[in-house]
């Protein structure tokens, strides 16, 4: 690892200060994504949740001794929202296409809304008609 890390690779410098930030998916991963973007001097950070929002309380068919499938803020959340006022995450969307920008370098997000339903006790998505968004990002290697 030392090797690596005192070669002159460009992706080792890769940072995320003064750009618009998109975290694909979440978890603890995710939620270190956002935290690392932050301390690094992101401008602006979004979390991409492909599931719903969950509720502030366990629901029916979340019985104990079951992990609770509510809604949590952990620390990157947190952190952001101290920062800029609002959760960073936007619960219910898909990302449909990255976008190039001619040079090799991602310039955006083509999303999309998604619903989830019950069938027969099966989840399934259903994209929301007329909700294709573009979020633009900035990635670069300095």
């Amino acid at each position: 690892q030392k090797q690596l890390w005192n070669s002159n690779n460009n992706f080792l410098h890769l940072t995320a200060k003064d750009k618009k930030v998109i975290v694909v998916g979440g978890g603890d991963t995710g939620c270190d994504c956002i935290g690392t973007s932050l301390r690094q001097g992101a401008k602006n950070i979004v979390s991409f949740e492909i599931l719903p929002r969950p509720g502030d309380t366990r629901g029916a068919d979340n019985p104990w001794p079951q992990w609770p499938r509510i809604y949590r803020k952990d620390y990157g959340h947190e952190e952001v929202e101290l920062k800029w006022g609002s959760d960073p995450r936007i619960f219910g969307i898909n990302s449909k296409e990255f976008l190039d920008d001619g040079a090799g370098n991602v310039k955006g997000i083509r999303s999309v809304r998604v619903e989830w339903t019950q069938d027969n006790g099966r989840w399934i998505m259903k994209e929301v008609p007329n909700s294709e968004q573009i979020y633009e990002v900035c990635v670069g290697v300095v």
